[in-house]
């Protein structure tokens, strides 16, 4: 299964600028699955990311993105990463489009290899959070987990800055903001689907 053409799936009208960027990427950097994603895409769909690629927009886009990011070889990778291209690949999971563009070319190992250092982070990042943090301000925090864990059904909202959808905080994070569980694509998509209206995930025993 390609988990790429879940972006596009559901899209009846004119792609928007992220499927368009996202698209470029995969033709740029996970190739091997371009034609597979760029077939399901309507006619007019596939019209429009040819015009789009052939834009000054994209051109810009490319070159800012290939400034910024250190090379990849995404078709040739290692069985496992070393510390240096881990951390290289990390920084082309920031951007949802960019990630999203990567995320096939990686294998269960490497996913586990991401999680678990973006867990770490994550950990390490929320401890010094907490230890800046006044008595009250734990107070606080605590009350409001407490009452979010209570809610039987809570909406991830995402923070100023952050991943907005709890799937591409799992990407960046490797963490289920519901459970503050480790967590990959795979494992939620088992788990959950997702509501087309709300964007909200559902637990699929609840939905099937």
């Amino acid at each position: 299964m390609i988990f790429a053409t879940d972006y596009f799936n559901y899209i009846p009208n004119e792609l928007p600028e992220f499927n368009l960027k996202l698209l470029l990427n995969i033709e740029d950097l996970n190739n091997s699955i371009f034609n597979e994603v760029f077939n399901i895409l309507k006619p007019h769909q596939q019209k429009e990311y040819v015009t789009f690629k052939e834009s000054e927009g994209a051109q810009k886009y490319r070159k800012e993105r290939n400034a910024k990011l250190p090379y990849v070889d995404f078709n040739n990778l290692p069985e496992i990463f070393d510390d240096a291209l881990l951390q290289k690949v990390i920084l082309y999971q920031k951007e949802g489009e960019i990630g999203g563009a990567i995320y096939d070319s990686l294998s269960e190992d490497h996913k586990g290899q991401i999680a678990r250092f973006n867990s770490k982070i994550f950990e390490e990042e929320k401890a010094k959070r907490r230890a800046l943090m006044s008595d009250e301000e734990k107070r606080k925090e605590k009350e409001w987990w407490d009452k979010y864990d209570a809610d039987p059904t809570p909406r991830f909202m995402g923070n100023v800055g952050e991943p907005d959808t709890v799937t591409s905080y799992i990407i960046k994070y490797g963490v289920n903001p519901l459970t503050r569980e480790p967590e990959t694509i795979e494992s939620f998509q088992k788990k959950y689907t997702i509501d087309p209206k709300t964007g909200d995930p559902i637990p699929r025993e609840k939905n099937e």
